[in-house]
């Protein structure tokens, strides 16, 4: 290079870091955890920020600060104790773009009167008005209603539900959208309550050292952030670099396809079952399967009933790799190289993601890839898996209760994701179009026998704000199995993401939620955004930003590694907005029941009381660990550092069902070992009963009412699939995806996470689009029964023929005919025959060109 070349990059360079040098003078940094609804809680996040407002975030540096490619200067024990920088995912560099953004609520809202719902038409009121307009609405409805006339939506909430328990009214509905077959399964299969987090899968540092072959089945560990940020990729591609292979099954070429695989097997979507089916064929009839694994830790019933399923002894059809190759369109001879891969290479860590399952019949394919696994002798092993939830070590809950626990169950008299139906059917059956007995299935009904409503004895003390306990005991000697809903409120919104942006993120159609709204006489909504739920609502509670305006103790939840994460309140609420837990604390004393939901806070000093929480928190967090060998920081330096990595206590990796399998402790299943039949699905007598395992614990994932779910996990075709009669007038079947550069709808009105990286659009396969004369960015028209909405398209061979795909997410925004124009895919969902355990968030749409028509071409032969 030239001097005067030289010289002139040196001036330049100098004047860049002089610019960023002004830009950022007087920052201080701090450090904050990341809290969304991702299921990782991992990341740390390191903030600047200047006269209160956050300035800039940038990636952690806990560890190796100023390295960019770790693993080239850590060890494996590094890698073990996870002494790696826990960054974040590309959501976390823009927190305050969205804290700031122009859709932020600042203050209470109420609906202006004489406009109508979805207008957006707001006045603002103050916090009393706002909290005495919800309690006295919440009284309002139980005196002339009843106690099953208050009702949520999707996602549940934990911090209602203790609130309706305490006051002796209101209804919730169960499971989430991320991993409810994974729950089922979890329970059936080896006796652990899906939300008992009581035991898991391993961690990645067991993955990269003791792995010898990766599937990814359905999986992509480049968007799905369990961990730190991508840090789970991350230890995959170490894995692969050391020479252990991975293969993708999957309808989509993913990014983990292109990067971190060395197979690519392309799968119809709902058909992974019968592929596993046929996987397991291949085992059996070439005795490739862990004979002696099988005889010390399956139930011999178990295997017996699955294997005569597989090799067709009882209906006379074989599951073969020629008969899945009809259905799943993968080669016999593909499925049959990969079974003998699979046999000859353990441990194999198998993950199936768990959008595989958030389909029609996805309990199938949940309980099938764990058969899979226990067959192979890979279950509870060092570098296997058992494929239900990605776990950690052992580690203490945190930010338990901090009032009293309600002896009242709440009844949870619908899937949360069924809300809508649970409204919209009523008048069929008072109408006797429907009986109560299929409602119930329906919707999803998991409740026993509930009490009944006698208004002006038990209820009456109730809204007056007294008679709590004689309400409750009342509850307790009154029952009636026959009692429905009668829902006309609901308490819509939380801060984790999927409930504050219904309509985007419910699993169900966006016009059966609509009109539901409209049977309803009031809608609550609490959240941080101007989303398309909050137009909806007649009152607006505006929340706190979730990471960097709450002070708050996060665990991690999903994923391989174990880290506790502080977050400090990095700059304070914008306008009036408040945190969650005071907003229900204050319903609370509204309604008399204050001191008993929050033994903190008595209606003074809030930022004290929720001090005194935390610290005490901190303090039982503290004493748990050190009894597991831990040594948390003292609490001044753990709001400073913002961490707690568990792992770094240890020098070995974990993986989980040890006890089990090592050490030969039983399950709490029925047979105390593996169970690939579920005992308790195949008990007709129990069926529309509330069901509890032999232990006494609820199997809080199965409905009352099952439907067609079996026993076994088999192959049952899924409704509105590639096989569904409906594929004659929408041939193109529609998967939802999770994106990158979203949390469910959380950052989708943030400009820098849109444009140059990321298209909302509709992807479809060259072939397909070429019969439609579509071209890539062309508006398209995307339609079926339940909905319309125009979006530009993606024309890739990234996508199987036949599929089309929208990423989850986006908002509904409807123009003056009702066509979405935003495209939440959630406008063309609806499944009224499935179980209702797995989340349905696939069906089958067309797609035209939205405009003027363009020649077709001919189908090809």
């Amino acid at each position: 290079m030239a001097l005067d070349q030289f010289t002139g990059l040196a001036a330049r360079r100098e004047a860049v870091v002089a610019e960023l040098q002004r830009l950022h003078a007087g920052e201080e940094t701090v450090y904050t955890g990341c809290r969304i609804n991702c299921g990782g809680n991992q990341c740390v996040l390191k903030v600047r920020r200047r006269g209160g407002v956050a300035t800039a975030i940038e990636p952690d540096d806990h560890y190796h600060p100023g390295v960019g490619r770790e693993d080239a200067v850590v060890s494996d024990l590094d890698l073990v104790r996870n002494r790696v920088q826990q960054r974040g995912c590309p959501m976390a560099w823009v927190w305050h773009k969205l804290a700031a953004s122009p859709d932020r609520i600042l203050y209470p809202l109420k609906r202006v009167a004489g406009s109508r719902r979805g207008e957006g038409k707001f006045e603002r009121i103050s916090w009393d008005e706002a909290l005495d307009l919800v309690a006295g609405k919440m009284q309002e409805m139980v005196e002339r209603y009843g106690p099953y006339s208050i009702m949520t939506g999707y996602s549940p909430n934990t911090r209602l539900e203790r609130l309706f328990g305490l006051w002796g009214a209101g209804i919730e509905g169960w499971g989430w959208c991320s991993m409810d077959p994974e729950r089922l399964s979890m329970h059936l299969m080896a006796g652990v309550p899906g939300w008992s987090y009581a035991e898991g899968s391993n961690d990645m540092a067991d993955v990269l050292l003791n792995t010898r072959l990766i599937v990814l089945w359905g999986f992509d560990p480049t968007t799905t952030h369990f961990g730190a940020g991508h840090q789970l990729a991350y230890y995959l591609e170490m894995a692969r670099e050391r020479g252990v292979p991975a293969v993708c099954i999957d309808p989509r070429y993913t990014t983990a396809a292109e990067t971190l695989a060395d197979q690519w097997i392309p799968i119809k979507p709902g058909t992974d079952t019968a592929m596993m089916l046929a996987v397991a064929h291949v085992l059996l009839v070439e005795e490739l399967y862990d004979r002696a694994f099988v005889e010390q830790h399956v139930d011999a019933r178990s295997f017996q009933e699955w294997r005569a399923y597989i090799l067709g002894e009882q209906d006379g059809l074989a599951r073969t790799p020629e008969w899945a190759e009809g259905i799943c369109a993968v080669p016999a001879e593909t499925i049959r190289s990969f079974a003998r891969l699979y046999a000859s290479s353990k441990p194999t860590w198998l993950w199936k993601g768990w959008g595989v399952s958030r389909k029609s019949r996805g309990e199938n394919t949940a309980r099938a890839a764990a058969a899979l696994q226990a067959i192979t002798g890979n279950w509870g092993v060092a570098g296997g898996s058992v494929p239900f939830q990605m776990r950690f070590r052992d580690k203490p809950p945190v930010m338990l209760a901090y009032g009293e626990i309600p002896r009242r169950l709440v009844p949870k008299m619908y899937r949360s994701h069924r809300w809508v139906q649970a409204i919209l059917l009523l008048d069929k059956v008072h109408a006797g179009e429907l009986s109560a007995e299929e409602y119930k299935a329906i919707i999803g009904w998991r409740a026993g026998a509930l009490p009944r409503r006698p208004i002006s004895r038990v209820w009456a003390g109730i809204v007056r704000g007294a008679g709590v306990a004689a309400a409750i005991e009342a509850d307790e000697r009154s029952e009636d199995a026959s009692a429905l809903p009668n829902p006309k409120m609901l308490l819509w919104g939380t801060v984790g993401g999927p409930g504050t942006n219904s309509l985007n993120n419910n699993a169900d159609s966006v016009r059966d939620q609509l009109e539901a709204l409209e049977r309803l006489e009031c809608v609550v909504w609490a959240g941080t955004q101007m989303a398309p739920m909050a137009r909806y609502a007649d009152v607006v509670l505006p929340l706190a930003e979730m990471t960097l305006e709450t002070r708050w103790i996060m665990a991690s939840g999903y994923g391989g590694f174990a880290n506790y994460t502080f977050l400090p309140g990095v700059v304070p609420p914008l306008g009036e907005a408040r945190l969650d837990e005071w907003v229900y604390s204050e319903l609370a004393r509204r309604l008399g029941v204050g001191e008993q939901y929050n033994r903190y806070y008595r209606g003074d000093n809030w930022d004290e009381a929720w001090e005194r929480y935390l610290q005490d928190e901190y303090q039982r967090l503290t004493d748990r660990l050190r009894q597991q060998g831990v040594e948390a920081p003292p609490w001044e330096e753990f709001q400073q550092q913002a961490l707690i990595n568990v792992d770094e206590a240890y020098d070995a990796p974990w993986h989980g069902y040890r006890d089990f399998i090592e050490g030969g402790k039983p399950l709490q299943t029925r047979t105390g070992k593996i169970e690939l039949y579920s005992y308790a699905v195949a008990d007709e007598s129990e069926r529309g009963k509330i069901h509890f395992d032999e232990r006494g614990r609820l199997i809080d994932n199965l409905p009352n009412d099952w439907r067609d779910l079996p026993p076994l996990p088999i192959y049952q075709p899924m409704y509105r699939g590639m096989d569904h009669a409906d594929v004659q007038r929408f041939p193109l079947l529609l998967l939802t995806s999770y994106p990158r550069y979203r949390n469910h709808s959380t950052f989708w009105n943030v400009p820098w996470l849109k444009g140059d990286c990321y298209r909302h659009a509709c992807w479809l396969n060259v072939a397909d689009a070429q019969q439609r004369g579509i071209r890539d960015g062309d508006p398209v028209r995307v339609s079926n029964d339940k909905g319309v909405a125009v979006i530009p398209a993606y024309v890739t061979s990234r996508v199987m023929p036949g599929v089309a795909m929208i990423h989850h997410g986006g908002y509904y925004e409807p123009d003056e005919n009702g066509v979405d124009r935003g495209c939440t895919p959630n406008v063309f969902l609806g499944d009224p025959e499935s179980p209702v355990t797995a989340p349905l968030v696939t069906t089958l749409v067309e797609a035209e060109r939205d405009g003027p028509a363009r020649v077709r071409s001919e189908p090809r032969p």
